[in-house]
């Protein structure tokens, strides 16, 4: 096996809350990085941090401080990943993994957010989560330092600031940041066009890569300001710019080439039958006239749930005349509806696994405006050419 191929691998490490938490075999070379240059600078400098003042410490103990701190931040990425994991899990989304890579993390989910109020959520989810970690973290410090405890200033310093710059760095508004997602869920909810915020946000994506490219290089060059470590710090400027360009190239090429339909612009006019409708009646008068194999049930454009006939099969025909549709549809629940702004790959994912293959479609107040069926949608596709 080559050595590329190797550092492509991922090593799952555990599972929380049942979703598989994997790293990324480069992960390690960025941790004994990390490890490295906390234990460096504790050897070789003193670190002033308000009325706290940590002398030069012993090699021994500023690796021990140094591994500390870099499995503390680190945790804390993975932190920021399950904020993602478990909101999009309240969104009825399911994740496939959590991955730690050498440039952060990634909360990977099977399914994109159905509507930009989900998308909106999940994004600020990490932000808030590493707000929250610099919170508790600066507390821990500001509670040492009572106490005299110089280290473990240091190191909840180091964490809490750790995690605030990452908090910061993410809410940039260029896709893949989560910035950028909250970006493409405001431009999704003002246009209603998933595809156009995509690349949007995708454009954004590319101009900050190129601002952390081009900061990197000056880093590198300036003959006036110079950090203690400008290769280290200006190469990992340009790494990481690097790698937001690749990731927003290829969004802004995806949505360019890609149409993303909604189910707005699929779904079929609802052919809703009441509830209190008997089952013989049903059967004579609606099903005749629209060959469907599930009808949303509906009580003042309200959607309360939906009648498959599978479900009619198990019923005696003799009890049709003095059965309510009622009693025998699916009761209406997160999985039997979506917005028309939801993407159409995210529906027929929902359709797959509510053991119904249809959907009913509600506006954001509750108003059933269409419906979707499984082998019955139809798209409606621009014939205009991109004109960007």
């Amino acid at each position: 096996m080559s050595l590329a191929r190797v550092f492509q691998r991922r090593l799952t490490i555990a599972r929380v809350y049942g979703i598989p938490v994997r790293i990324d075999y480069r992960w390690f070379a960025v941790v004994a990085l990390s490890i490295w240059l906390i234990a460096s600078n504790l050897q070789s400098h003193v670190i002033q941090l308000g009325n706290v003042r940590l002398p030069p410490l012993t090699p021994a103990t500023a690796w021990i401080l140094g591994l500390i701190t870099t499995a503390g931040l680190f945790l804390s990425v993975f932190g920021h990943e399950l904020s993602h994991a478990l909101m999009a899990r309240a969104e009825e989304i399911e994740i496939e993994e959590i991955v730690l890579h050498p440039f952060g993390g990634l909360a990977r989910l099977r399914t994109e957010p159905q509507n930009p109020r989900a998308e909106l959520r999940i994004a600020f989810a990490g932000p808030a989560a590493s707000f929250l970690f610099a919170l508790l973290a600066l507390g821990g410090a500001k509670i040492a330092a009572l106490g005299n405890y110089e280290a473990t200033v240091v190191v909840f310093f180091l964490i809490g600031s750790g995690n605030l710059l990452l908090a910061l760095f993410n809410l940039f508004p260029g896709y893949p940041l989560d910035g950028g997602r909250v970006l493409r869920a405001i431009l999704w909810r003002r246009s209603g066009n998933i595809q156009e915020a995509t690349r949007m946000a995708g454009i954004c994506g590319i101009l900050i890569a190129g601002t952390l490219i081009l900061f990197g290089i000056y880093i590198l060059i300036a003959p006036n300001w110079r950090p203690s470590r400008p290769y280290l710090m200006g190469g990992w400027s340009i790494l990481v710019g690097l790698f937001l360009l690749d990731t927003a190239t290829k969004v802004v090429k995806g949505a360019q080439g890609a149409r993303l339909v909604t189910v707005g612009e699929a779904m079929s006019p609802p052919i809703a039958i009441a509830p209190e409708l008997t089952v013989s009646r049903f059967i004579d008068d609606i099903l005749p006239l629209h060959r469907q194999v599930s009808f949303p049930v509906a009580v003042k454009g309200q959607l309360h749930g939906i009648l498959a006939l599978e479900d009619l099969k198990v019923l005696p025909r003799e009890r049709w005349a003095n059965t309510l549709v009622q009693t025998v549809m699916r009761p209406v629940g997160p999985s039997f509806f979506v917005e028309p702004s939801a993407t159409l790959d995210s529906a027929r994912q929902l359709m797959k696994e509510n053991g119904i293959g249809s959907l009913g479609v509600n506006t954001t107040h509750g108003q059933l405006v269409g419906f979707l069926q499984g082998g019955k949608i139809r798209r409606r596709e621009k014939t205009e050419p991109h004109s960007r």
